[in-house]
């Protein structure tokens, strides 16, 4: 069980809760009057002066080019230099090995240092996290992005009278409301946008509390328990700070790869054996660190997005017709690929996982003094979503269903 959720059946902060009508964007001064917020214990660190947006993002490509000059043009020196040159500067290197190595030493104990000072608990799940960004950063990148998105698609913006809108906003309010304890919660103003794709199965949650809805996921999520199932996961990435963690894991991976950049241009004697090293040594850190890092916040989202749902007193079962249905459509159109070379896991193992954590979400669905869950078991529905997709009734579905953190990284530090 997650320790929030302990702490609160031992603070017994989770009452049973009326449900109240929509409110859509949520105001903090009216959530707080209308639901009585109990304040929580937890504290934040102390703030940190922010950098701006702008540089974050013009960082990467300027830092990728000044590695790429530095090592190119060492190399070239190096090979310019006479044999007797050369061989008085390894000798030299040898004289000073030891305070070579030294300072590398101390690099190293100071860079060990940076890291351990800037980790966090998140005080959610208790579990300890890398961050160098500042919350008022990451809100400034979740306003360019909901700027960005909302110019992208302004023609495909949903009226807030459409069923499709409603339909959300009845959905995402019952989250919100069950789960108001939270001051990761009460502390944001929540909006709900839904943008007309049919082609595109896909949800996600700006920091700062911008709901997003394509319609090609409302059509999937056949019952409002599938649709609190992903939209309790793509806000608990929000609650989370996920996206922080994002980017301050893809800065502290950035600087790794810039110095590989460096190195691979320095040591290997042709730019294209640089470029192939460097790949080759870039993939390694994505699959070594990058890649199973995000598979653990997406699992993490996950755990602590169906106990938002079963607080809200959703079928907490249809998590696992979700992700069996996923795993459907991906086995259906053949689009399966390696999990380890993927930044979320797979639909199955995403199936088995919340399998496991089930009996605990039911657990704590009854706790919440929920209504008995239906006689009719979600996942009992799975066999004739398989049958319907074999007798063809399915061949237009859309595929490529991808529930994300917002990718804060890129904006922070330039797109690839």
């Amino acid at each position: 069980m997650l320790g929030l959720f302990r702490f609160a059946r031992s603070a017994m902060r989770f009452s049973q809760i009326s449900h109240l009508p929509p409110v859509t964007p949520f105001s903090r001064r009216a959530f707080e009057k209308r639901t009585k917020i109990v304040e929580c214990g937890f504290h934040t660190s102390r703030p940190r002066a922010a950098i701006p947006p702008l540089v974050l993002i013009l960082m990467r490509p300027v830092l990728r080019v000044a590695a790429f000059l530095a090592g190119r043009n060492f190399r070239k020196w190096w090979r310019a230099l006479p044999k007797e040159k050369r061989e008085y500067y390894w000798s030299r290197i040898k004289e000073k090995k030891w305070n070579i190595a030294g300072g590398g030493a101390i690099s190293s104990a100071m860079a060990y240092w940076f890291y351990m000072s800037h980790l966090e608990v998140e005080p959610i799940t208790g579990r300890e996290k890398f961050s160098i960004v500042s919350p008022k950063q990451i809100q400034e990148l979740s306003q360019l992005e909901f700027q960005a998105i909302c110019l992208e698609f302004a023609n495909r913006i949903v009226p807030t009278h459409h069923p499709y809108y409603a339909r959300v906003k009845q959905v995402a309010n019952r989250l919100l409301v069950a789960n108001k304890q939270l001051p990761q919660i009460y502390t944001k103003t929540w909006t709900i946008t839904v943008l007309d794709d049919p082609g595109n199965m896909n949800a996600f949650v700006l920091p700062n509390g911008n709901i997003f809805v394509f319609t090609g996921m409302l059509d999937i999520c056949a019952t409002d328990d599938e649709l609190g199932i992903v939209l309790g996961h793509e806000i608990s990435h929000c609650l989370l700070g996920h996206a922080g963690e994002n980017v301050s894991r893809e800065h502290l991976l950035e600087s790794i790869k810039l110095v590989l950049i460096a190195l691979a241009w320095a040591i290997l004697p042709s730019d294209l054996l640089s470029l192939l090293g460097y790949s080759i040594g870039a993939g390694a850190v994505n699959a070594t660190l990058r890649y199973p890092y995000s598979r653990l916040l997406e699992n993490e989202a996950d755990q602590v997005g169906i106990h938002l749902a079963a607080k809200a007193c959703f079928d907490v079962r249809a998590a696992i017709a979700f992700w069996a249905k996923m795993d459907l459509i991906y086995e259906y159109d053949q689009l399966s690929s390696l999990e380890w070379l993927s930044t979320h896991p797979s639909h199955k193992t995403r199936q088995a996982k919340l399998e496991e954590q089930l009996p605990d979400a039911i657990n704590f669905r009854n706790y919440c003094k929920c209504p008995d869950l239906p006689a009719r078991d979600p996942r009992q529905e799975i066999e004739s979503f398989r049958k319907s997709m074999l007798e063809g009734m399915h061949k237009t579905m859309p595929v490529g269903v991808i529930l994300v953190v917002p990718d804060m990284a890129a904006y922070a530090t330039g797109k690839e």
